[in-house]
């Protein structure tokens, strides 16, 4: 046994669980072949660049089989499984983030992965996070009622909410004031319909389709030029042309929304959209509980790692070798968490919104894409070959984070496949 994991069940009761030094080994020497790494030189140079040596790497790997573990006893203890038809589910609204199945293979391709292990290291373990966190909640009290919590937060929030304002905007880019301020003038004049001139002019992609909708500022922050010419709008006026980082706005107001008179009662007084962002913030405050539990549940768990025998294939003598320019990227050492791919599309669509954030893109579903590109994990990382392990401590809880990005990592862990 390379180690031994002990964790503690809901009944105190404690399950010891072993981490085999075959199945280390052979995730090591996968990774060294994946990565060009077999020659001895070649390995421990790499090593030396990413200021490891081969006992670090057997830490890493044994850490990220912890992960795994406690992920599945977690799983075990509330009876969590995850079918095969949801695993399917989550894999097609994955491809529909894409323009063709083409897009998706190539973004697929770029994570090192088959579509095969990309289900196993990534969808299977991100849905059953999903429903262990859903178990842990209801088992640890944390049934909110999510209507009621809502309504609580809009009767705080009413300062906020009353005057709020619903807006669709056209962009131009900002080389193209003449034409911004033409388009503006034929639509206060009615000479050019709003739907039309979004059709023709916009060139925000990500609101195009739906004519230009940003929704309420009241749930959305709008960057300062924006929405300082957006409060001074009423229903159905249209701005002047406004510029602002993104490029120049023509910005109309699409309804007004305010506190009804004895204050907000009931969600039913409240427009859809802003009542959907508030029950989001109260399903993400929520999800604190499932965090809160499994980072105790980790914490519980007794980690024994064995002394490192002798012979081991990937443990070579680094002596010789010294660490090269520390503002050189070491090749091969850039690998992937098991991320999900990419669309270039939503990738953009941000540098063209005017809004800096939005609920919705906090603390979003787990797994799925996020529109800015960046990494939606906060224990891996995503690179460029095949799956890094968490570092000691991140718990598996961090296995639903996987990002859709391909993001660099100066080389501070090694890969799990």
């Amino acid at each position: 046994m390379a180690a031994t994991l002990v964790v503690k069940e809901k009944d105190d009761q404690e399950k010891t669980l072993e981490i085999g030094e075959k199945i280390v080994t052979q995730y090591i020497q996968d990774f060294r072949e994946s990565n060009g790494l077999t020659d001895e030189s070649a390995w421990a140079q790499w090593m030396a660049d990413n200021a490891l040596n081969p006992a670090d790497v057997r830490s890493q790997v044994i850490s990220y089989y912890k992960d795994e573990l406690l992920l599945d006893a977690a799983a075990g203890m509330y009876d969590v499984t995850v079918s095969e038809e949801e695993v399917q589910e989550s894999l097609q609204e994955i491809k529909g983030q894409f323009e063709s199945d083409e897009a998706y293979q190539e973004a697929l391709s770029a994570t090192g992965m088959s579509e095969e292990e990309y289900i196993e290291k990534v969808l299977e373990p991100n849905a059953l996070q999903t429903k262990l966190a859903e178990a842990v909640e209801a088992d640890q009290g944390g049934n909110v009622d999510t209507d009621a919590q809502a309504l609580s937060m809009a009767q705080s929030m009413e300062s906020v909410l009353d005057g709020s304002r619903r807006s669709s905007h056209i962009l131009f880019s900002n080389e193209d004031e003449a034409t911004a301020a033409d388009v503006a003038e034929q639509l206060k004049d009615g000479s050019l319909s709003w739907d039309d001139a979004v059709a023709q002019y916009s060139v925000d992609e990500y609101t195009k389709e739906s004519g230009g909708d940003n929704g309420w500022n009241s749930v959305s922050t709008f960057v300062e030029a924006y929405n300082n010419a957006l409060v001074e709008l009423n229903k159905d006026d249209i701005s002047d042309p406004v510029t602002s980082e993104y490029g120049i706005h023509i910005i109309k107001c699409t309804d007004v929304f305010t506190v009804p008179e004895g204050g907000i009662t009931s969600l039913d007084q409240l427009p859809t959209e802003i009542v959907d962002a508030l029950r989001l913030q109260v399903e993400n405050a929520s999800s604190d509980t499932f965090t809160a539990w499994f980072t105790e549940f980790s914490q519980n768990a007794q980690l024994t790692i064995n002394d490192m025998p002798e012979g081991l294939p990937y443990n070579v003598d680094m002596s010789a070798y010294e660490a090269a320019d520390t503002n050189e990227t070491p090749g091969g050492d850039q690998v992937a968490d098991g991320s999900q791919p990419e669309t270039g599309d939503e990738a953009a669509v941000t540098e063209e919104e005017p809004k800096d954030t939005t609920p919705e893109d906090t603390e979003g579903g787990q797994g799925e894409p996020v529109d800015d590109g960046q990494s939606a994990g906060e224990g891996q990382s995503a690179d460029a070959a095949d799956a890094a392990p968490t570092q000691e401590g991140d718990g598996g809880a961090d296995a639903a984070d996987a990002a859709p990005t391909q993001e660099g990592d100066e080389g501070a862990d090694v890969p799990a496949e």
